[in-house]
């Protein structure tokens, strides 16, 4: 199975403010976190690539150049047998966004956009679209919220959410059955798919947690996706009976990196053990559980 991942990076201009919410869509499709991004330093991010314990013993690592309106983006999939890593380089599409970060979510059934977007809406109730990328063998449906661009203003690193549904026909050409495809493609099958033999022996399985800081207007957005999706809310933390928990700290001040802690299960225990990859960035490993700090 051939994977191609779409990010659209917007420069945003968010609203301000937000109310609490419990989830309570009982249309939206079930979905899956796919995957975070994280835009890294060239330090960090070039540390990590090269470092061979991530290369032969945590994950499964693709490295890849994607071109998005013609800039290059530099990308690093670390892969998990549940979800996976998307660290790309703050250069030429992501200039001056070191430290921003996406959470995307995709719905286990195909071509599910439609409830999807009925279900963010309930949540949201400013602008949202669909973007629709089409790859040599599949399609990818994205919403992302929308917002008009300030072009008088700098770029800064920013969060935001995108929920996802590939086509029918990505699955088909993929060579899944229609049988999962009705049942809905797990996304233990999808990333065993694409990691294939070596993603068995490596430690990553899974994300289990997520700790962000981020503004009142970013808070809005990223909250309603949640919602969206099935998650309950708790006084700025969430949960959900099949996806990682996620805290999320609300401050308008400036702050190095979007994500500051992710949290991973292992596949089998093992001594305590620290990479450091740059003063922006870490890897704490012990028993079963792992930290990503991004300080």
């Amino acid at each position: 199975m051939k994977h191609t991942i779409l990010i659209t990076f917007l420069v945003s201009i968010f609203i301000f403010g937000c109310k609490d919410h419990t989830s309570k869509s009982k249309d939206a499709p079930v979905s899956d976190l796919g995957h975070i991004d994280v835009i890294l330093d060239s330090v960090t991010w070039y540390t990590i690539k090269n470092d061979s314990f991530i290369q032969n013993d945590f994950g499964v690592l693709n490295v890849d150049t994607a071109y998005y309106s013609g800039k290059p983006s530099y990308d690093l999939y670390l892969l998990g047998q549940l979800n996976f890593l998307h660290l790309s380089l703050a250069k030429d599409f992501w200039n001056n966004q070191q430290g921003a970060g996406v959470l995307v979510f995709q719905t286990q059934k195909p071509g599910q956009i439609e409830p999807l977007l009925n279900s963010w809406k309930q949540f949201y109730k400013d602008s949202l679209f669909v973007h629709s990328y089409k790859g040599s063998d599949f399609t990818l449906d994205e919403i992302m919220a929308w917002y008009k661009q300030d072009t008088t203003k700098p770029k800064e690193a920013e969060m935001f959410a995108n929920l996802t549904s590939y086509s029918a026909d990505a699955y088909k050409n993929w060579g899944i059955t229609d049988s999962i495809i009705n049942a809905g493609l797990a996304m233990k099958q999808f990333m065993g798919d694409w990691g294939g033999e070596p993603l068995k022996t490596r430690l990553f399985n899974s994300i289990t947690e997520l700790h962000m800081t981020m503004n009142q207007q970013e808070f809005k957005e990223i909250e309603s996706a949640l919602l969206a999706v099935g998650y309950k809310e708790n006084k700025n933390s969430f949960t959900h009976s099949a996806n990682p928990s996620i805290y999320i700290t609300v401050s308008e001040e400036k702050v190095k990196s979007k994500y500051t802690k992710v949290k991973f299960r292992l596949n089998r225990s093992i001594a305590e053990k620290e990479i450091v990859f740059s003063p922006m960035a870490k890897l704490k490993l012990s028993g079963t559980d792992g930290w990503f700090i991004f300080d």
